[in-house]
């Protein structure tokens, strides 16, 4: 494209406006003006304000509407949020697994509403319309509530003829569904708990190490169970009861403190543990069918623990990684989970990671959506000792 330049300039009487005439003005005449026109101003937005506030004050909720079961119906607006300030924050959750049900308030679990929200649903809903409120949650609150009611929800899992089945609350899970849709979760004022079906762990036929007559005393902490424990020390369920004198397994209680036939916590030998991916420098392995996690400096076992890999629909990838990233504590989010700030995070593969765990105790059994999950103490063991590129080998 080529510009086009014109053979002549137009007449300079073109380039140059006419210099306008300037004409003095009357001065008191234009602020006589000014004054008057900013007092009609102001006496109209003053009128509009006071209009808009009447026709507010005024304005009614449709009939027969109701919120979360208060109507509210035909109120006036302020009467309505004041009715509904009263009522809704005093209102039960029920948090149900089945037939069997708790009662929460929303602040327990890091809920609370939002009335402004919940007013102009009520204002816009149709004749008859029962409206859920707009709520918010807190998610670390949320957390904190969910954690103890999990204590009271789960149900252990016993070996034994036949066995029990346990059950135990999916907390990630439901945290997840509280973020993406907090309304639909309370539609009907309930939370649908989440819960893990767990086998029991296979009782120990025979000890792993040979006993001599040594005792330690474990003290149970909470969702602790006997076959667990028993695992833990390398000893039977069996032996602890009878060294007890144990009449119910099923019955342990936060604080009790159980004499256990064992030095301390079982370790494995060198030749039972498994082959590490490297003889130089540190490295990890971490056994899917033993629930363990070992670490080793040169080859040399260093350190063990019981651990918790992915269940089966979400198994713990096998194979040799390295420790990629560490962080002292992470959101961690799946396609239908959410954990805020777990502690004592490294990740080896994508979004597997080793990390502390404060939402369950089962440890030597399958819990997790993929991660090797540890007591948090045991967490920040490997957290200290291992160094980003550390090999990690999963079996």
């Amino acid at each position: 494209m080529h510009a086009y330049a014109p053979s002549s300039q137009p007449p300079e009487r073109y380039l140059r406006p006419a210099r306008p005439r300037r004409v003095r003005p009357n001065s008191w005449l234009v602020w006589s003006v000014v004054v008057a026109v900013a007092f009609a101003s102001f006496g109209a937005m003053a009128s509009l304000g006071i209009y808009m506030y009447a026709a507010g004050s005024e304005a009614t909720i449709p009939a027969n509407v109701s919120v979360a079961g208060v109507e509210v119906g035909g109120m006036r607006l302020d009467e309505a949020q004041s009715a509904l300030a009263q009522a809704l924050p005093a209102q039960a959750i029920t948090a149900r697994d089945g037939s069997r049900a708790w009662n929460l308030t929303p602040s327990d679990v890091g809920i609370s509403i939002d009335l402004d929200a919940t007013m102009q649903l009520a204002a816009d809903a149709a004749p008859g319309e029962a409206i859920t409120p707009w709520y918010t949650v807190d998610l670390v609150q949320a957390q904190t509530g969910l954690f103890a009611l999990s204590e009271e929800a789960n149900i252990d899992a016993v070996p034994g003829d036949p066995p029990q089945m346990g059950r135990v609350m999916d907390v990630p899970v439901l945290l997840d569904r509280m973020r993406v849709d907090l309304r639909g979760e309370l539609a009907d004022g309930a939370l649908d708990l989440p819960m893990i079906e767990v086998a029991p762990p296979e009782e120990v036929e025979e000890p792993e190490q040979t006993y001599t007559g040594a005792t330690t005393v474990h003290v149970v902490e909470a969702g602790q169970e006997l076959a667990l424990i028993a695992l833990d020390y390398g000893v039977t369920t069996d032996e602890i009861v009878a060294l007890n004198s144990i009449s119910d397994p099923d019955l342990l209680y936060v604080g009790q403190e159980l004499v256990i036939p064992a030095t301390g916590e079982y370790t494995p030998t060198a030749a039972e543990a498994p082959t590490p991916s490297t003889t130089s420098g540190k490295a990890i392995v971490v056994s899917t069918q033993e629930q363990r996690i070992y670490a080793y400096e040169n080859g040399q076992l260093v350190h063990s623990h019981l651990a918790s890999t992915g269940l089966p629909d979400t198994p713990t990838v096998l194979g040799d990684y390295k420790i990629y990233v560490k962080y002292v504590a992470d959101d961690m989010s799946g396609p239908d989970y959410y954990l805020p700030q777990v502690p004592y995070t490294m990740y080896f593969y994508q979004g597997y990671g080793i990390h502390g765990t404060y939402w369950h105790n089962s440890f030597g059994r399958p819990m997790s959506h993929g991660c090797v999950n540890l007591p948090t103490a045991e967490a920040k063991w490997f957290f200290d000792w291992a160094e980003v590129g550390t090999p990690v080998r999963v079996i």
